[in-house]
Parts: structure tokens; sequence; C-alpha cells
């Protein structure tokens, strides 16, 4: 997303977007009609809204929705924080800094998904797993981008900060942390996406209830339409956590993305 985005005029932001949903729906409805012609393979658009719209009298909200939303945002919120903290005190500390962003970096490299059987086994089957599960992942992500953008600092910014009298972790707080939100926001984005997908990696494993866990039971009823309802759910929840950062960005972030 541009962004020039939030400013430019109202009816592009309501309109645009609306006419890309339609060409998607209408790309996915022709695919399914008429190419595929097998709604056991790819159910069209709308038989997968039907089938979204029938889940609000059989509990399946209540169920699966709920348990996916609480673990990934929860696992976000943790996460996130302890990476954007960890990262401000790493970044300002050298020694830290020279022993401990190596060894963040390798372990970044490494899937998450690979040490989901650990913490499985660590957490047992359930909500906290999936938690532990997302909160590993955000906090390598947004701690790599918190320690970028606070040594990304323009060095005659924190300058002039000290000639005006403030000192370290002053300067931490009113300058150096305030210069980073763009990385940090950067980073939360990312973390966004990935917490979701975390979530139902771990549903997929072992979960007791999630979209992950309805996904992996439709699939072996070999249910098309439950699973592209469970997909298209999945989609809708992760581009409107994204598109809500990205609104946060711009909001406390004015003194960037405010009109020239």
């Amino acid at each position: 997303m541009s962004d020039n985005y939030f400013y430019a005029p109202r009816w592009q932001r309501t309109v645009f977007p609306i006419v890309g949903v339609l060409i998607l729906l209408a790309g996915w409805y022709y695919l399914a009609t008429y190419v595929v012609a097998n709604p056991t393979l790819m159910p069209d658009p709308i038989s997968v809204f039907k089938n979204v719209a029938a889940w609000g009298g059989q509990g399946w909200f209540e169920t699966h929705f709920v348990a996916t939303v609480i673990a990934t945002l929860v696992g976000l919120v943790i996460g996130a924080s302890l990476g954007f903290l960890f990262g401000i005190v790493v970044s300002e500390v050298e020694t830290l800094y020279r022993v401990f962003h190596p060894i963040v970096q390798a372990l970044q490299a490494m899937p998450v998904v690979a040490i989901a059987p650990l913490v499985i086994v660590w957490f047992g089957i359930g909500l906290a797993s999936k938690i532990a599960l997302v909160a590993i992942g955000t906090f390598f992500v947004m701690f790599i981008h918190t320690v970028a953008g606070m040594r990304a600092v323009s060095s005659e910014l924190v300058d002039m900060a000290k000639a005006f009298g403030g000192g370290r972790w002053r300067i931490v707080f009113l300058v150096k942390i305030k210069s980073a939100l763009d990385y940090v926001f950067s980073g939360l984005e990312v973390c966004a996406a990935l917490s979701f997908i975390l979530c139902v990696v771990g549903e997929f494993l072992a979960a007791k209830a999630g979209i992950g866990y309805y996904l992996r039971a439709a699939s072996y009823d070999i249910d098309a339409t439950a699973m592209f309802s469970a997909v298209f759910v999945l989609a809708l929840l992760a581009t409107l956590l994204a598109f809500s950062v990205r609104v946060l960005h711009h909001r406390l972030v004015f003194w960037k993305y405010s009109k020239q």
C-alpha cells in the first residue's frame, strides 16, 4: 500500500479497493465456474459466502474464530512488545548489541514452524502453545526492525539533542524511538501477517479449536467449500489487522505523512 494512500481523495480510497475486490471475485467466479467447473475442487464465491453466513447459527465463530483471534492477538502483543523493548536496550548497549544481535539474526533465519512441535511439548495442546508460537515468531521480527531503526537515527539529530542538554536515555525516548517508528511499524505490519500464519500452523499440529483445526478437519473430509470458507475468513482477518496497523502508523507518525 502506498504511503500516499491515506491522502488520496476520499472517493479514490473507497472506489479503488471496491473495484479491486470485485475484479478478484469475478476472476474467482469465472475460474470456479468455467475453468475448473467442479465444486468439489473449487467452489464459487457465492457458495463460500453462503457457507460463512451459515456458520453464524452453528457456533463456528464462538468456537473456532474466537480461538484463533485470541491466540493471534495475545501472542502478537507479547512477542512484539518484548521484541521492541529488548531491541531498544540492545541497540543502546554496545556490548549487548555485539553479543545478542548476531544470535538473534541467526535464530530469525530458522523457520519458526520447525520448533512448533517442541513448543507444543513445552506448553501442551491448546491456547498456550499457540500464543507461545506466535510470540516467538513475532519477537524476532520486531527485535530486528527495532534495532535497525534505532541505529539508523541521524547522528546530527542526536548531537543536536546532546547540545541542548539531553541525557542518554532522554535522547533514547524523545529522539531515537521517535525517529525509529517507521522501522517499528514496518516490523509490526510483518508481524501482523506472520502471527496468523504461526497461529494456524499451531492449530494444524495440535489444537482443540481454531480455524487451523477446522481447516485440517475439513481437509480430512475433502470439503473444499469449508476449506475455502476458512481461508477466506483468515485472509479477511489478516487484511484487517495489517490495515489497522498501517492506519495506526500514519496516525502516530503524523509529522512524516502530513501533507506538504
